[in-house]
């Protein structure tokens, strides 16, 4: 684990506000190596916000602090849960992990989630780390195993750090696009935002975006509510996403809400296909999405 110091260094370097947010930054990293040397990935696909900083954004991306999978294989949530809890047994390169079983350790709806606090040598008391598995639904489209982009503190590790099995880029998406219809965070508003200035594949996200609701089982896509949830939301923490941010980068949240309005606007070109699971909010039509989701597997190999 890196020192006080290095972690100052890199976060001057690196123009980030808070050094705190660095430290768990090079812990989730950590971890990420850990969980793929015990082979805890190869039943998990990466996601979320770490994953779009590791993988797509880099450093110039925002800080995050948790990590987000979902489940890929057919292991038990039990058993799941007992792979992590082992891995985390012994120190790794410097980081010791404590935690309660019956408090620290826990099942969520659709999923499991852990809680373990990441201690140093010059942060003895720890940090809280949030961990997540979602067994809700298996990735649609082909898991893949991407680099972690190359961040100034890699030098420093005592590992070079490892490619981890990763949602495809559109279901990440069209992840984050569910995400923002049933809830209103910023970070997922500066998600959406950052990903709307990159070349996007509007078809695939949509389509995914129209299972991942209805999977859901509430509300279908729907790019007028998607719209309206954005727009008319008055609850957004600015400072907590300015505390992920570098210094040069203050949000502008009029700015943030109109690029994700006018770079989403495409979810609205429903195919009758996509139609006609957005109107099914009682799943009764399983065999059609079926027949979508081999559709996008096919074209996307």
């Amino acid at each position: 684990m890196l020192t006080t110091g290095q972690l100052r260094q890199v976060a001057g370097r690196s123009g980030a506000r808070d050094i705190g947010n660095v430290e768990i930054d090079v812990i989730l990293t950590h971890l990420l190596q850990l969980f793929s040397e015990r082979g805890v990935t190869e039943h998990l696909a990466f996601k979320g916000g770490t994953m779009l900083r590791k993988m797509i954004f880099g450093p110039r991306g925002r800080l995050s602090t948790d990590l987000d999978f979902t489940c890929r294989t057919q292991i038990s949530t039990d058993d799941l849960m007992l792979m992590m809890l082992d891995a985390l047994q012994a120190p790794y390169h410097g980081l010791s992990f404590r935690f309660d079983k019956d408090k620290d350790w826990y099942l969520i709806e659709e999923g499991c989630a852990a809680n373990p606090v990441c201690a140093h040598a010059e942060n003895e008391r720890g940090v809280k780390i949030k961990l997540q598995v979602s067994t809700r639904e298996f990735p649609v489209l082909p898991v893949l195993a991407l680099p972690q982009i190359e961040q100034d503190y890699f030098k420093l590790l005592g590992f070079a750090p490892a490619a981890v099995p990763c949602l495809a880029f559109e279901e990440v998406v069209a992840e984050k696009i569910r995400a923002a219809s049933q809830r209103s965070k910023i970070r997922d508003l500066h998600d959406l935002s950052e990903l709307a200035a990159r070349p996007l594949n509007r078809d695939l996200i949509r389509s995914l975006a129209v299972l991942k609701l209805w999977n859901s089982g509430g509300p279908g896509l729907d790019y007028e509510r998607f719209r309206t949830r954005i727009m008319e939301d008055g609850d957004y923490d600015v400072a907590d996403l300015t505390n992920l941010l570098r210094k040069d980068q203050r949000p502008d949240l009029d700015a943030t809400i109109r690029r994700v309005v006018d770079g989403f606007r495409f979810l609205s070109d429903l195919t009758p296909p996509e139609q006609a699971l957005v109107s099914d909010n009682a799943q009764r039509r399983r065999k059609e999405a079926d027949a979508l989701i081999t559709s996008l597997v096919q074209t996307a190999q």
